[in-house]
């Protein structure tokens, strides 16, 4: 695929993961990571990283800023998101797709919730206040695991459909018309 056919695809994924981060949500339930881990699988890990790390600065500079240290875990995570796609890049089946959006989000759940309770006055700094923000953090992550795996799924089933649709086009496939 050509750079110039890469960007116009990333143009995209960015306006889906702005506008669905944007928009009125569940918590958490948003398809930045969808959009990361079918940027690395389809056009690779440089690219799954920079749509997560942009998508969320863009939303971030209209729905704010927070402590430094977790918005890198969670700039990290995303980011890790593309890597995961990229790592599962050769696979066609459902079942990866799901599972890497199922990891994603499993690691997107420890990593932050870790985050915010070492570096905010939220809990205290002992395992019963870590234990305290990861049974907080439930809600959220069962936002997100639903959110991503549907997201992802149809992100990619979109890509495959949009790629089917441009082999037919190409190949000189005409419906017949009755």
């Amino acid at each position: 695929m050509k750079f110039h056919q890469k960007l116009i695809i990333v143009i995209g994924l960015l306006a889906v993961a702005i506008s669905g981060r944007l928009l009125p949500h569940l918590w958490n339930m948003t398809p930045i990571a969808a959009v990361a881990i079918l940027a690395g699988a389809k056009l690779g890990w440089k690219w799954g990283i920079g749509v997560a790390v942009v998508a969320m600065f863009f939303g971030d500079l209209i729905i704010g800023f927070y402590t430094p240290q977790v918005m890198i875990a969670v700039y990290a995570c995303l980011a890790f998101s593309g890597i995961i796609g990229y790592l599962i890049k050769k696979s066609q089946k459902v079942g990866m797709i799901i599972g890497a959006s199922a990891l994603s989000t499993v690691i997107f759940f420890f990593v932050t919730n870790y985050a915010v309770w070492q570096w905010s006055p939220l809990y205290s700094h002992n395992f019963g206040g870590l234990i305290l923000s990861y049974i907080a953090g439930l809600p959220f992550f069962a936002n997100q695991i639903l959110g991503d795996m549907f997201f992802t799924v149809a992100l990619f089933a979109v890509w495959e459909l949009s790629v089917l649709g441009i082999k037919k086009i190409y190949s000189g496939y005409r419906p017949e018309i009755v």
